[in-house]
């Protein structure tokens, strides 16, 4: 049991990623894990005061005895859990997400996406020229919303952004 700095206790769970030691608070994503040990975990929709939506998939790691790779930015790590983030069916994973985001949408000023589509050697292009686009201009609603749906991941960050925020 640690305490936090407001005085607040909370218990802290054990459990391994890549084979290493982890230790967590209770209440941590399996991505607060993964960066606090130092591994890079690619993510889109994630955001440091959003809730993930689980929508981009491009955050899957494996955990020991899970049927299906698993959102690290949005599952709860557990006492004794065995975390796998760089697999070849999680990097596979990837890899796919990917090409498809970049063969349908512009990801241009998605931060990072440039380097992980290098990383995971993603090839877009191989979906052909008639991927699906949608090939319309900016909608501007105001002076501080612009929708541009050719470069929409659905993330879902403006929906948590405009809604409960």
């Amino acid at each position: 049991m640690t305490v936090t700095p407001l005085g607040i206790p909370h218990r802290m769970l054990e459990f391994t990623i890549d084979g290493e030691e982890a230790r967590v608070p209770e209440g941590s994503t399996i991505l607060d894990a993964c960066r606090a040990a130092g591994k890079d975990i690619p993510t889109l929709c994630e955001g440091d005061t959003l809730r993930p939506k689980n929508a981009c998939r491009v955050c899957v790691v494996e955990v020991e005895g899970a049927r299906t790779l698993v959102p690290a930015c949005s599952r709860k790590a557990e006492a004794g859990m065995e975390v796998r983030t760089d697999t070849e069916r999680a990097r596979h994973s990837r890899k796919v997400v990917l090409e498809l985001l970049a063969s349908s949408v512009d990801l241009s000023t998605t931060p990072r996406v440039a380097e992980w589509l290098k990383e995971y050697e993603a090839k877009p292009d191989r979906f052909g020229p008639d991927a699906a686009r949608l090939n319309e201009g900016p909608k501007i609603d105001n002076d501080l919303y612009v929708r541009d749906y050719d470069k929409c991941i659905l993330c879902y960050k403006c929906v948590d952004a405009c809604g409960d925020q």
